[in-house]
């Protein structure tokens, strides 16, 4: 063999050697929504998880779970994270999308009164809707999921839609200060808006559908509140990715639910997302230290097909949809 030939030999043999490598540990760039809804990939990456199960994850800021998912759609990640209703009004729209896994179970939404309606939170559901007739709601957008989940409590104690006025208010960091504010009466968030709550004692959280609190067809969707989902022909074709994946989600599951890991479930925490504001550290340490046992990888069908038939009964999408095809 020639010098020339040996070296054209040895280079071959270290380009395949890299791209064995590389298909040994392929890449999956994953959505990550700034809150804490995305903390099982934030762990399994940090935790080295997803190394240990053989595949690379990476993570990307996108804020929301409608650009999650046309990013995801564009091929511009490999995994949305999306509310039930999300995945469902996508898939109806004609994305091709499947769930690999849950991110969390429990509804991430609750009803939280303001300082004028402290003594409100007292009174049971449905007992409690009655105080909010005439009063002004903040939702995190008009037509968003909150504004619908008001109007089914509403209508399941005996009012109507009307009884109450809608305000934009965005997300928890701005819900709040509205709240706090007077600009409105009450607000139905998510997380981490009750650990506000709990560190200021300015507000309380009312009804948490989470604990079962509402009208069934709210409750109903307990078990499948946050979702991992993909396009379908990247989860035909890739199979083995898509296990390794789920199995560094069950590893992150067990880790950050265990009670003994609260310390380093925080700095990974606050590597990612903090609250600008006095107390913000100890606002989302007490809204990750309740919301943490839901974050749970299994994903209930039934309970997808629930979060169908709700957007249908609403009008969020036009016709009946079988969940069955997401999975």
């Amino acid at each position: 063999m020639t010098i020339s030939h040996w070296r054209y030999a040895t280079l071959a043999a270290l380009l395949a050697t890299c791209s064995f490598s590389h298909a040994q540990t392929p890449e999956i760039r994953i959505q990550d929504p700034p809150g804490v809804i995305g903390t099982l990939a934030r762990v399994a990456l940090e935790k080295g998880y997803c190394d240990k199960n053989g595949v690379k994850c990476t993570i990307q800021t996108i804020p929301t779970a409608p650009l999650g998912v046309q990013t995801l759609l564009a091929g511009g990640i490999h995994v949305a994270l999306a509310p039930s209703e999300v995945a469902i009004q996508s898939a109806a729209r004609g994305a091709d999308l499947k769930i690999v896994a849950g991110m969390f179970d429990a509804s991430p939404f609750m009803l939280i009164v303001g300082a004028q309606m402290m003594a409100s939170a007292d009174k049971p559901y449905p007992a409690i809707m009655a105080d909010l007739k005439g009063k002004k709601i903040g939702v995190t957008a008009r037509g968003a999921a909150p504004e619908f989940q008001v109007k089914s409590m509403l209508l399941d104690a005996g009012l109507k839609a009307d009884d109450v006025t809608f305000v934009a208010v965005g997300a928890p960091n701005t819900g709040y200060p509205a709240l706090l504010n007077k600009q409105v009466d009450a607000v139905m968030s998510f997380v981490p808006f009750d650990g506000f709550c709990d560190v200021m004692k300015t507000c309380r959280v009312a009804v948490l559908p989470a604990k079962n609190q509402g009208p069934a067809v709210l409750t109903n969707l307990n078990g499948a509140g946050g979702l991992y989902v993909m396009r379908s022909d990247f989860v035909q074709k890739n199979a083995s990715t898509v296990a390794a994946f789920r199995r560094a989600l069950h590893d992150a599951e067990r880790f950050v639910t265990d009670p003994a890991n609260t310390d380093e479930l925080m700095q990974i925490t606050f590597k990612y997302y903090r609250i600008d504001m006095p107390k913000g550290d100890e606002v989302l340490k007490s809204s990750v230290e309740r919301f943490r046992s839901n974050m749970v990888v299994a994903v209930k069908p039934e309970a997808v097909q629930a979060a169908a038939d709700y957007l249908f009964q609403t009008g969020q999408i036009d016709k009946a949809f079988d969940a069955g095809r997401l999975f």
